[in-house]
């Protein structure tokens, strides 16, 4: 399938934003921008989609352990039940089937010359214009041009567009390029350790280690990949994971948050606490189901009246602890106590 189109497509609007704001680099992020929103429809059904997923994810595991010898009968049955609760299980795949495509399409577009897919006249004829000066009847000389020395329009932040990490020399001029391979290592990572925890929080189970590993190292992979990608479609990764990242904290999150709440997923242990009881009962220490013992509202209550000097505690046979049965000799000085005895 040729990716012509999508060339022109991207060709145009990059030559529309860049009218207004003169700059190559703005135009990428503001293209990306649209792309991203022009996804969201796609990105919303793929978590809609996995909400429902998670859902059902008990009654499927049923279906699986009680056909688990016939697998063309599990799949009969798992089939008829995504049909009966209106799940696609493909759903999901959506966003990275328009993803790729057009990710690719970013990257050729700069390697073959974007001036190709350009605009040539009239006002969206300025950056084919301000790239291909003293070339504009010519594209392929254009490109030449470019790759030998970038006019000023192909230049963002240091960075020229049209090159990648591994084509630029000397430093400083290559720590750009680095600076913006590691952001997309780093959103890349973000994005994997959200949607992780995004997951707990929605009740799933943990990812197995290698599973953890092959997430925690795929950034990285990426990350080397982007190394030989030209720094106009490494920018468009960049703000394409930012959005994504955004997109989870704000949208994606609040679905699931709704769902929680809703008491269509439950809470993972990592994710919301979960509500003590109002009434506990308390059991004695052997577990019989005692029935309740209220705690005292405090210590003077408990007591009914303070503790008497020296900290000793009034007890059943009396404070001087002759099992006085009325209590003969609590609460008196030396003293007194004397003068009771002398009367007695």
């Amino acid at each position: 399938m040729t990716l012509d189109p999508i060339y022109r497509v991207i060709g145009y609007l990059l030559a529309v934003f860049y009218v207004p704001f003169h700059s190559l680099g703005l135009a990428i992020i503001l293209l990306t921008l649209v792309i991203m929103l022009i996804q969201f429809p796609l990105t919303a059904k793929q978590a809609r989609s996995m909400i429902q997923m998670q859902r059902v994810q008990p009654e499927i595991k049923k279906i699986q352990a009680k056909y688990k010898d016939d697998k063309a009968k599990q799949n009969e049955e798992l089939l008829k039940f995504y049909q009966e609760n209106k799940i696609n299980p493909l759903a999901g795949c959506l966003p990275i089937l328009v993803t790729i495509p057009i990710g690719m399409a970013m990257f050729r577009t700069f390697s073959l010359g974007v001036q190709s897919h350009l605009p040539k006249s009239g006002t969206l004829g300025k950056l084919y214009g301000d790239l291909c000066s003293g070339h504009l009847d010519d594209t392929k000389a254009c490109g030449k041009a470019i790759s030998h020395h970038a006019p000023a329009a192909m230049r963002f932040l240091g960075l020229s567009l049209d090159i990648s990490a591994s084509r630029a020399h000397g430093f400083p001029t290559v720590l750009p390029y680095y600076v913006l391979v590691g952001l997309v290592v780093l959103t890349g990572w973000y994005q994997v350790r959200q949607t992780q925890a995004r997951s707990l929080q929605s009740g799933n189970a943990a990812p197995n280690a290698q599973m953890q590993a092959m997430t925690k190292i795929f950034p990285v992979i990426f990350g080397v990949i982007t190394l030989g990608i030209n720094a106009g479609a490494t920018l468009y990764f960049v703000v394409s994971n930012i959005w994504r990242i955004g997109q989870q904290h704000l949208v994606i999150g609040k679905m699931y948050d709704q769902a929680i709440a809703a008491g269509e997923l439950k809470p993972g242990t990592k994710g919301a606490p979960l509500k003590k009881p109002v009434d506990e009962d308390v059991t004695d220490a052997g577990g019989n189901g005692a029935p309740p013992r209220s705690k005292p509202a405090n210590r003077k209550s408990a007591a009914g009246a303070k503790s008497p000097p020296g900290g000793k505690q009034p007890n059943a046979k009396g404070q001087n602890g002759k099992g006085s049965p009325d209590g003969a000799g609590q609460g008196m000085t030396p003293g007194a106590r004397r003068k009771k005895k002398r009367k007695r």
